[in-house]
């Protein structure tokens, strides 16, 4: 049985999670086992839901006009009939 990284009692079957010691997003590959609860409890602690929402909110909103356009069953914009020397002309 594996330990907790961050209570370090044991981590019964369904209860794993694979907690980045290193963020993902800083390049991080190493795993460290962990139970779901104190996952969660750590990055809530630790304000990383809110900065990761915040990023993603403005990922999102920079693309939000792709997501209109494929509710709406549109293709991608295509920028060569913007442009006056798209297609030839």
């Amino acid at each position: 049985m594996l330990n907790c990284h961050f209570c370090e009692k044991r981590i019964r079957p369904g209860e794993l999670n694979q907690h980045h010691t290193k963020p993902k997003s800083e390049g991080g590959t190493e795993t460290a086992p962990a139970h779901k609860a104190c996952h969660i409890a750590h990055h809530s602690t630790q304000g990383h839901f809110r900065e990761w929402g915040r990023r993603g909110g403005i990922e999102s909103a920079a693309r939000g006009w792709w997501i209109f356009n494929l509710k709406r069953g549109i293709g991608p914009a295509d920028p060569l009939k913007w442009i006056p020397f798209g297609y030839g002309q």
